[in-house]
């Protein structure tokens, strides 16, 4: 199911959204849903970063750094992986 909203976006914002769509290939709404959608994944994924620091206590400097490492690496592969699919 789809809900359409009416939103609004600063000049640039929405420049800017328009031609990262177009670079992508897709549609002003599916890169704005796309986006949501991250956005929504990173607030879950930091509510479940507290709520596992709330009981194992906080995370070292060096788990944080492995974090940071694997988040690179893993972001590394996924624009690689969307340059490829945009070429097809």
């Amino acid at each position: 199911m789809v809900v359409k909203r009416s939103v609004s976006l600063g000049d640039e914002v929405a420049a800017s959204v328009e031609r990262a769509a177009r670079e992508d290939g897709v549609s002003f709404s599916a890169w704005l849903s796309s986006a949501a959608e991250r956005q929504l994944r990173v607030r879950e994924g930091l509510r479940g970063v507290a709520a596992w620091e709330a009981e194992a206590g906080a995370l070292s400097a060096e788990e944080i750094a492995a974090g940071e490492d694997l988040l690179a690496r893993l972001l590394s592969g996924v624009s690689g992986m969307a340059s490829r699919v945009r070429r097809r």
